[in-house]
């Protein structure tokens, strides 16, 4: 027997709500959305098909945070990922850290990796 799951969202504890939501909606143009409990110390953030997480600030001095440990994001239409990155300025490189490169995995894959305010890796990936 298998029990069927399906990922509901994930938390991610930041130092500022404000700071961590103008590089999610600014820098990787994800949309945020209503708090589906209401509050406002929580913020929801949705992408893709219904694929949902939250932001809450508190302490994350204890947050152990490597590039191995990411976020992966997979793009449609890569390209144009980069070109946005470029012209808001934000910072990328390939997983050996080369800045403004782009890893290519021996299947083909392209991904680079930039960081949040807090420290935590996201890859952006042309996956398909």
């Amino acid at each position: 027997m298998s029990i069927d799951y399906r990922l509901d969202h994930i938390a991610l504890l930041v130092r500022d709500l404000d700071e961590t939501a103008r590089f999610l909606t600014e820098v990787l143009q994800i949309r945020e959305v209503p708090d589906p409990m209401g509050g406002t110390h929580i913020r929801w953030f949705e992408f893709g098909n219904s694929q949902r997480f939250h932001i809450q600030a508190g302490d994350i001095s204890r947050t152990h945070v490597e590039k191995r440990t990411h976020f992966a994001l997979s793009a449609p239409d890569f390209e144009a990922v980069l070109a946005h990155l470029r012209s808001v300025g934000a910072t990328f490189s390939d997983m050996q850290g080369n800045p403004g490169a782009v890893n290519t995995r021996p299947d083909g894959m392209r991904a680079v990796f930039l960081q949040d305010p807090n420290g935590y890796w996201f890859e952006i990936n042309d996956f398909k």
